[in-house]
């Protein structure tokens, strides 16, 4: 009983399908003798019945393996003319072969002769054959067509999807309690110290959540609103950390309007401040530069901290919306510098 309730239920409706096609081909196949006297018994018995069926089955199973070979060798979106025409030709030879043999083999097992009628008849069945096999194949294209709009769609769905929750954990790291409680522990303590530097600190704070609250539902940002989002961050971080902290970015102009997924840098930045430690004797570096369609995010590498709050999304996330939207890669290199090099997409 578990062993029929494992079975593979689209498998078992498809080949139940073939076979009642098969069973239906091979009755038209037998009354078409039938009524061709193609031997001259003129008897109906089960055996031309059986026979019949038998042939008619082997000939649907026989279009339908020649044509998953066909398309796996010749894909309807790639060569449409060539996979109709061959896929006709194919399963109509193969076909009349099927019928052909069948049938020597009836009139050597039931010793009877053909009779005059049966080179007509053939040629008859060759021509009706054919025809079957043309609305196959247009029948077998409007459903690959119809199938690979659905695949698309289901696959747009779940891209849609995965894109969504990528870009909520990326949200989610940008909206942290943890975040957000550094940033007001050193607004509180620039109110009173420099009010000046706690008001552009303040602007430079409201960007940041701006911007990534409104790149929530974009896949794709220009690397010019990218850069002004880090330059933002980057101004937190040198006001919190003073001369333990440095940073460059050289980008030329011909780049800013490239295109990269959002919160790419900003992330890539966060992380080499969230992983390194940062006082007078643990300077750290940022450098953002390009070296062609590769944008490089680089910094020395310090002691870690001992606390470090992390949400695990920083490269994997970025590495998945890559591979998402363009099947590209990130290049992450580690030495004495931590450097991490993504493509522009656009």
């Amino acid at each position: 009983m578990k062993f029929f309730n494992q079975l593979d239920q689209p498998i078992v409706k498809k080949h139940f399908f073939i076979t009642i096609l098969g069973i239906i081909l091979g009755l038209l196949l037998y009354y078409y003798f039938e009524a061709s006297q193609v031997t001259e018994d003129g008897e109906s018995n089960p055996m031309k019945i059986i026979l019949s069926v038998f042939s008619g089955v082997l000939v649907a199973y026989s279009c339908y393996f020649i044509s998953r070979k066909l398309d796996a060798i010749i894909p309807w979106r790639v060569q449409l003319a060539n996979r109709f025409l061959l896929g006709i030709i194919f399963n109509f030879l193969a076909s009349l072969a099927i019928i052909i043999i069948l049938v020597v083999l009836y009139k050597k097992i039931a010793q009877i002769n053909l009779a005059e009628s049966y080179e007509s008849a053939l040629v008859k069945l060759s021509i009706i054959l054919f025809m079957i096999m043309l609305v196959y194949n247009i029948i077998h294209f409007a459903l690959y067509s119809y199938y690979t709009y659905v695949k698309l769609q289901i696959d747009s769905i779940a891209y849609d999807r995965k894109q969504i929750d990528l870009q909520l954990k990326a949200l989610k790291s940008q909206l942290s309690s943890h975040f957000l409680f550094n940033n007001l522990n050193t607004i509180s303590s620039l109110v009173y110290k420099n009010s000046k530097t706690a008001e552009e600190y303040i602007r430079n704070l409201a960007n940041i959540y701006s911007y990534t609250l409104n790149s929530y539902n974009s896949k794709l940002v220009s690397l010019k609103e990218e850069l002004n989002l880090v330059s933002s961050y980057l101004l937190l971080i040198e006001t919190r950390f003073g001369k333990a902290f440095d940073y460059n970015i050289s980008i030329p102009d011909v780049l800013l309007d490239s295109k990269i997924p959002p919160l790419t840098l900003q992330m890539l930045v966060e992380n080499s401040v969230k992983h390194n430690q940062m006082d007078t004797e643990h300077k750290l570096k940022i450098d953002i530069s390009t070296d062609g369609h590769f944008i490089s995010v680089k910094n020395n590498i310090t002691q870690s901290p001992k606390s470090i709050t992390s949400f695990n999304i920083g490269l994997k996330n970025i590495e998945a919306r890559y591979q998402l939207l363009s099947n590209s890669q990130i290049h992450v290199t580690q030495g004495l510098d931590f450097e991490v090099k993504f493509p522009v997409l656009a």
